[in-house]
């Protein structure tokens, strides 16, 4: 149904709201075709609202708000979806924002998750990540490496880096791996012995074989 018009432009040009549904998207374009329910017409490719340069489409289907001028449907703009009309709130509190099917963020309380269906990947020149008290990367399978940011579609492949599995843990370096602690405990099914007793015995051997000190 047409909406009254509304003039807030101080120059006497008329807005008229609308709602309507998508019948097709222009992505490379970032226009909407709009199908109005109450006459069958349809629009010719409205732009989308940007949100300040933010790019989000809505799908074949959903039901948008439109804004036209008063002379005619060929001159206006896609303001968005609204909650109605099929289309119903995925949350009831904090911010929850919808990327794409199986990809959202939503945060409140002072916790922030990321969820995505298949993978996420982050990528830059540098970056940085400051944990507080407790801080956990878990997975099935998980690998931290050290390699060249890269291009797009390109597959990582780490010169260095520590890989673990549910039954394995392995650690590689290029050129060496490189561990200092007070105490180091090796434990196996064989038993578990610091690293400092396990060098004193290797001391011991070489002194009753008379062999130079390796460490």
């Amino acid at each position: 149904m047409a909406g009254r018009s509304i003039d807030d432009t101080g120059g006497g040009v008329n807005m008229i709201p609308r709602v309507g549904r998508v019948t097709k998207i222009y992505p490379n374009t970032g226009k909407i075709q709009v199908m109005y329910e109450d006459n069958s017409n349809t629009s010719i490719p409205l732009p989308m609202l940007t949100m300040n340069g933010e790019y989000s489409m809505p799908a074949v289907g959903d039901k948008v708000m439109t804004m036209h001028m008063e002379n005619g449907s060929s001159k206006g703009f896609v303001l968005g979806t609204y909650y109605g009309g099929g289309m119903q709130p995925k949350a009831n509190n904090g911010y929850r924002k919808d990327f794409v099917k199986g990809v959202y963020v939503i945060a409140g309380s002072g916790a922030y998750d990321l969820t995505a269906s298949k993978e996420i990947n982050l990528c830059a020149e540098s970056s940085s990540a400051s944990f507080g008290v407790n801080a956990g990367i878990y997975g099935t399978e998980a690998t931290i490496g050290s390699a060249p940011v890269p291009e797009e579609g390109e597959e990582i492949i780490p010169d260095s880096y520590a890989h673990f599995t549910e039954e394995s843990a392995e650690i590689k370096g290029k050129d060496k791996v490189f561990i200092e602690a007070e105490d180091i405990t090796i434990k196996c099914s064989y038993g578990q012995e610091s690293f400092e007793n396990i060098l004193k015995r290797i001391e011991r051997i070489e002194d009753e074989l008379g062999l130079p000190h390796t460490i």
